[in-house]
Order: structure tokens, then C-alpha cells, then sequence
């Protein structure tokens, strides 16, 4: 029979290196648990990131028209917000009653695409008949529109809302009196294009009161413009009136 090794002869060095041979295995083995672990928590931030990054991808929307850009969050299906609404209106305001003898066509050419059709021509045919773009020339005019506020209920169809505006029409270097302009309309759906990015039309455009107070500002400034051409009147007839050394003696 082959000879057997004593068990009483296993010395305590060969122990040893067995425990650490043990040992170096569960380490690595850890190790390696512990480097999957990792990888999969990796994996699952940058799934996580790329999901989100794609989710808000074309979210964020740039409107430009001519007075700028303005940013808007588009909704899931390309369902519109109330700040979309709002924005579209104000241009509209801005574009369609603010303008000069130079700026006139371009700002009625971008406000019209805007409204519906028999709305835009009821406006338009307006200003004709008021000979808005003759006075503007005549008068070297401009009219500044401040809307005021815009009010849009889109919590029911059809969508509807209200703008409310101040417009500042100059005449030379003076500003008359603020002229107030309200008006309620609807809100439909339509096509986004180049000359309507909102995706939104105004029908229904119909004017209703508003008479506002006068601010203090445009109070001051009225009486103040008031008191300098009072001055200048002054100033004029002085001119013209003869001193009284300069009146002939009449002679007999």
C-alpha cells in the first residue's frame, strides 16, 4: 500500500498558506461583486440621464418674431400653455396697433397671420377709413402700444381671454393722451408656421370698454408738455408784437 502522509505531520506553515490562499479568493471575490455593483449603478445613472435628457429634448421652444425671441414650454403632444397664449397675443397687440409710417406694412404683414381672416380685414379696414398710415405721414407720427395685461381662460373650450392696452401716439416730439383699447376673443388651434409659430389663431377679436385712470407719470408729463408749449406760444407772440418805441407816430 502506498504510503499515506500522517495527518500529525501537516506543519503549521502549510496551514498558513492555506487560510491565506482562503483569503486572497473571498477578497477577490468581493472585489469583483463589488466592481459589478459599481457597473450597474453606472449603467443605471446614465440610462436614467439619457432618458431625462430625451424626455426634455424639444420641450423648450424659442418663439421669434420681430420683437425678439421668447422661450415657451411646449406639453406633452404639442398641447399649448397659457404663456404661449398669452405671448401670442401680446404681439399680436404690439404688431397690429403699434407702428409707424415706415413700420406699418411690415408690422400689419406679421400681425395678420395672427387672426383670423374677417377679424384682420374688420381691423384693417378700420385703420383705412381712419387714414391711420396718411396721418402717420403727414403728422410724422408713431403709435406705442403698452399692453397692459392679457387674460386667457384656457381651462374650457373654446379657449377665450381678454387684452387690455394703452396706446402713446407721438406727434413730433410730443405725446398726446394715452388712448386705452380693450378687446375678448377666442383662441383655436391651428398649423405652426413661419408666420404663426404658436400654433394658436384669435377669433371672435371684438372690442369692449376700458377707461383707466391716468397714472401719475403720464399725468406729470401731459401738464408738463402742456406748461412748454404754453411757453413757447408765449415766446412766439412776443416775437410777433411790436415793441412800443418801434409803433409809428401817426402823423396829422
Amino acid at each position: 500500500m502506498p504510503n499515506r502522509p500522517d495527518p500529525d505531520l501537516i506543519t503549521p506553515n502549510k496551514m498558513d498558506s492555506a487560510k491565506d490562499l482562503s483569503t486572497s479568493f473571498s477578497t477577490m471575490r468581493n472585489l469583483a461583486l463589488g466592481s459589478i455593483f459599481a457597473l450597474l449603478l453606472v449603467a443605471l445613472a446614465s440610462g436614467y440621464l439619457v432618458y431625462r435628457a430625451y424626455e426634455n429634448s424639444g420641450k423648450r421652444v424659442y418663439v421669434v418674431s420681430q420683437s425678439g425671441s421668447v422661450a415657451a414650454l411646449s406639453a406633452a403632444n404639442d398641447a399649448h400653455t397659457p404663456y404661449e397664449a398669452r405671448n401670442l397675443v401680446r404681439q399680436f397687440m404690439q404688431t397690429m396697433f403699434g407702428h409707424d409710417q415706415y413700420t406699418y406694412k411690415a408690422n400689419l404683414d406679421a400681425a395678420l397671420p395672427l387672426i383670423e381672416g374677417r377679424g384682420g380685414r374688420r381691423i384693417y379696414e378700420g385703420f383705412t377709413r381712419g387714414q391711420v398710415l396718411q396721418n402717420y405721414e403727414r403728422y410724422a407720427a408713431r403709435n406705442v402700444v403698452t399692453v397692459d395685461s392679457v387674460l386667457v381662460d384656457m381651462s374650457r373650450r373654446p379657449w377665450s381671454g381678454s387684452v387690455y392696452i394703452k396706446q402713446r401716439i407721438f406727434i413730433g416730439g410730443q405725446q398726446k393722451e394715452p388712448l386705452p383699447l380693450a378687446a375678448r376673443f377666442n383662441l383655436e388651434e391651428t398649423n405652426r408656421s413661419d408666420a404663426n409659430p404658436y400654433g394658436l389663431l384669435i377669433t371672435n377679436f371684438d372690442y369692449i370698454p376700458y377707461t383707466p385712470q391716468l397714472t401719475r407719470e403720464e399725468q406729470e408729463l401731459l401738464l408738463a408738455q402742456e406748461a412748454d408749449r404754453q411757453r413757447r406760444l408765449q415766446e412766439a407772440q412776443s416775437r410777433l408784437t411790436p415793441a412800443p418805441d418801434a409803433v409809428p407816430t401817426p402823423t396829422r
